[in-house]
Formats: structure tokens, C-alpha cells, sequence
């Protein structure tokens, strides 16, 4: 009876203690990995042949067209390891871990890498015209030279090498206008698009953030005023072995995603500054005006108007009739300062300077209240009456003028003369005083004017 018991539990030891997988083929048998990934970075595999999987690979390889796209990927990953390795070998003695990736090229020689900037594109930007300020949204198109990444073409039958991660390779790293919080300023970097040849090219495009304040000096030019807007950058780490170098190409704009937004915006070409003294830097500048004429016809054709009202008044004759019509023109001064002042008030935050526009009216409603003066007291001096007659000297000198300007004659006095005539019957000086007062009021309203148009073509 016991002996019927235990017989079941013995099947199932020996059951379970039993391999009951198939047996492996040969071939499956003889392929094994040696090396596992890990151990490149420690420096005990350093040659392809002992990376089964990518040597197998390799002895099957014609051509690169031929391979599908995840056996590409296998093989730039393969690629990869392999340099990675050799790096790990020939830098054993440092003690660094991951030294392709940890230590920048020429570390040993301790030679200058150099790293050209190619060409600068602004994609957007943002305009504070209160605070002065801009963001600029873009990225450049940059190569550097790393001896690590070289391989042979004949072996790996490629030229390129896609980088998949930032962190296989070593790249620069920047600060943006040597501040030391330049996050909090706004400035971002971004490294992307890393690929390199069979040389030690390595390409990339920096995708950048920047945010700086602006050099609105020429605001008395105002709407037409140009915002300078420079930017620095520097490397952020192993600043005494890295140099800048540029191509000499202008800043371009991306016609895809790029808008202008009424502004026409130019920029300097890039410079690099190499001083051994100091850190190497690359600046450029951004110049943006308005390209927009409404702004400018808005602020002008208000100008162009009391202008012109201001310069017809003597050519209405009467004396009178001139104080009036510049009374309504200094109202509408008046009007259109206040105007242009709220109008400004938004850009002038942090402007010291005052635009052309608003010296132009202070400028027109000082002609236009001498003016005025100028008239109200020609037109009190005519009103007295006068029993002697004027001197010789001042009746010949005013009947030159009277020749010269007669389109400013005031016809009022001459209707004062004919009542004073009527009215006396007599010789009546008063009308050679007259005369001499139209002259007077002619003379003054002429330079009054001249000044004006003067001042109009300088100011405007």
C-alpha cells in the first residue's frame, strides 16, 4: 500500500529533474557573446572581433544600401561601441570612465578644439519695445574636429554616424552673456541632429533661446528709431582649451517659420573673439526698425497739416483775421502734442532721449505763439493816432517792402486811412504810419516763416 503511494511522487521527481528541453543545434551552440556591453567601457574589449553579434554582421556586409533600417541602427550602434572601446584602451591610464564622453577632444595634448560656427538662423522673436528687451528664437549650424571618431570606411563600409544620445559623445556646452544666472535671464541651448564621418567631423545644430536688452539710442528718430540688440556666447566648460571660429556668412532668417511683424531686421556678421587673456566668445547683433509706414504717416500728416495752416495765415490780409486763424492752429498743436504724448508713452521706458517729433511741436507752437505776439502787437501800435509824421528814412525803407512783399499787405489799414480822411478832410500821417506798420508786420511774418520752414526741414 505504501509502495502505491510513493510510485506517483517518484514519476514526478524524476520528471521535474529532468532536462526536457531539445537539444541545441551545433551552430546555435558555438554562438556566444564574450564581452557584454558593460565591459567596453572598462577596456577588455577594444577590437571587433570579439563582438560576436557585430562581426558577424561585418562579414556579411557588401554594402550599407543593402541593410534595412534597424540593421543601419545595429550597425552605428556597433560602430559606436567599437570607438568607444578604443577610446577606453588608449585612455586607460587616467582613470576615466567613459572618456569619449567625459573629456574633450586633444585632452592628452592639450591642443585648442576649435569649433566653427557655419551659419546663424533667426527663426522668432519678441520685442519689448517698453522695456528695451528681446527673445530671439533660432539655432546654428556648427562642426568641431574629434580624433576618437575616426574609423575606417573599408571596414564598416559607412561614412556617417548618426549620434543617438548626447550622452555617447563630447560637445561644447554655452552660457549666454557671461551671466552666471543666464537661466533665469531666459537662455536656453539645445544640441541637436549630431552626426559625424569617418574623419572626426562631428556636425550639429544648437537650437538656442536668448534674451538680452536692447540699445534704443536713436529713439529721437522715432517712429523710424533702430533697437541694437547684441548677444555674447561662451562656453560654459573647458574654457582654455576651446577656440571659436566663423564662416564670415550674415544672419539669415527661416522663410518657413520666420515673421517680421512690421519690423525690418538686419544683423551684423558673427564674430569670434579668440584673446588668450580672456574666454573666447562669439558675438552678433540684431538691428530692428519699422518697417510699417502707418505708424509714420499717423505721427506726420497731423504735422504736415497745422504746418501749412501756419504758413498760409499772413496771406490773409487782415490782421485780425491772421490772429484767429493762429489761435486755432496753436489749439490744434495742442491737440496733437497731447496726442503723440500718450501715443509715445509705451516706448519711452527706457529712453532718455526725446523723439524729433515732439521737439518739432515744441518747436511750432513757440514760432506760432510769437507769431501771434508779433501780430497782436503790430495790430495795438497801428491803432494809435499819431499828428507827426514818420521820418524820412522809415517812409523809403517802407515803401521798398510794401514793393517786395505786397502779397502781405493788410488791406484793413487801408480801410482806416479813407475814414480817417473823411473824416478830418486834412493831411492825415496816420496812413504813412500804417504803411509803415504793414511793412513792420510783413517783414516779421516773413522771418517768423522763414525760421519755420527751417526748422521743419532739420526737425522733420
Amino acid at each position: 500500500m505504501l509502495l502505491r503511494l510513493l510510485l506517483p511522487l517518484g514519476c514526478v521527481y524524476f520528471v521535474i529533474g529532468q532536462d526536457l528541453s531539445p537539444p541545441l543545434p551545433p551552430q546555435a551552440s558555438a554562438v556566444q557573446i564574450v564581452n557584454p556591453p558593460t565591459a567596453l567601457f572598462s577596456a577588455r574589449a577594444t577590437s571587433a572581433d570579439q563582438l560576436d553579434p557585430c562581426q558577424y554582421m561585418l562579414q556579411n556586409l557588401t554594402s550599407i544600401e543593402m541593410l534595412q533600417t534597424h540593421e543601419v541602427a545595429t550597425l552605428e550602434q556597433c560602430l559606436y561601441y567599437y570607438l568607444a572601446g578604443e577610446t577606453a584602451k588608449r585612455m586607460r591610464r587616467f582613470g576615466i570612465p567613459h572618456p569619449i564622453a567625459a573629456v574633450p577632444p586633444n585632452y592628452e595634448s592639450k591642443q585648442p578644439v576649435s569649433i566653427r560656427f557655419n551659419q546663424l538662423t533667426l527663426q522668432h522673436f519678441e520685442l519689448n519695445e517698453y522695456m528695451k528687451d528681446i527673445a530671439i528664437h533660432g539655432y546654428l549650424e556648427m562642426n568641431w574636429v574629434d580624433d576618437r571618431l575616426i574609423w575606417s570606411d573599408d571596414t564598416w563600409k559607412t561614412k556617417k554616424l548618426q549620434i543617438q544620445s548626447l550622452n555617447h559623445i563630447w560637445f561644447p556646452l554655452f552660457i549666454a552673456q557671461s551671466f552666471d544666472t543666464h537661466l533665469k535671464n531666459g537662455d536656453a541651448f539645445e544640441m541637436r541632429k549630431v552626426e559625424t564621418s569617418n574623419e572626426g567631423n562631428v556636425s550639429a545644430i544648437l537650437a538656442f533661446s536668448l534674451r538680452t536688452f536692447c540699445d534704443d539710442s536713436d529713439f529721437v528718430n522715432f517712429p523710424d528709431d533702430v533697437y541694437k540688440c547684441c548677444f555674447t556666447l561662451e562656453p560654459q566648460a573647458n574654457q582654455e582649451i576651446i577656440q571659436f571660429q566663423t564662416s564670415g556668412l550674415p544672419i539669415f532668417t527661416d522663410p518657413k517659420y520666420f515673421r517680421d511683424y512690421g519690423w525690418k531686421v538686419s544683423g551684423t556678421v558673427p564674430q569670434s573673439i579668440n584673446d588668450p587673456a580672456q574666454v573666447a566668445q562669439l558675438g552678433f547683433c540684431l538691428n530692428l526698425q519699422r518697417a510699417s509706414s502707418a505708424v509714420r504717416i499717423e505721427m506726420t500728416v497731423p504735422l504736415m497739416i497745422v504746418s501749412l495752416l501756419f504758413l498760409l495765415s499772413p496771406f490773409l490780409g487782415q490782421i485780425k483775421l491772421q490772429i484767429y486763424v493762429k489761435l486755432v492752429v496753436l489749439s490744434l498743436e495742442f491737440v496733437t502734442l497731447l496726442l503723440y504724448s500718450n501715443r509715445i508713452a509705451q516706448f519711452l521706458g527706457g529712453a532718455s532721449a526725446t523723439p524729433r517729433l515732439l521737439r518739432f511741436l515744441e518747436f511750432a507752437i513757440t514760432a506760432n505763439g510769437i507769431s501771434i505776439a508779433a501780430s497782436i502787437l503790430v495790430f495795438a501800435l497801428s491803432r494809435v493816432r499819431r499828428e507827426l509824421p514818420p521820418w524820412g528814412k522809415l517812409t523809403t525803407l517802407t515803401n521798398l517792402v510794401n514793393k517786395a512783399l505786397c502779397f502781405l499787405q493788410t488791406p484793413e489799414f487801408d480801410e482806416t486811412i479813407s475814414m480817417d480822411k473823411g473824416e478830418t478832410g486834412g493831411r492825415n500821417y496816420q496812413q504813412d504810419w500804417n504803411a509803415a506798420f504793414s511793412a513792420l508786420h510783413a517783414v516779421l511774418m516773413a522771418f517768423i516763416s522763414v525760421i519755420f520752414i527751417f526748422g521743419y526741414l532739420i526737425l522733420l
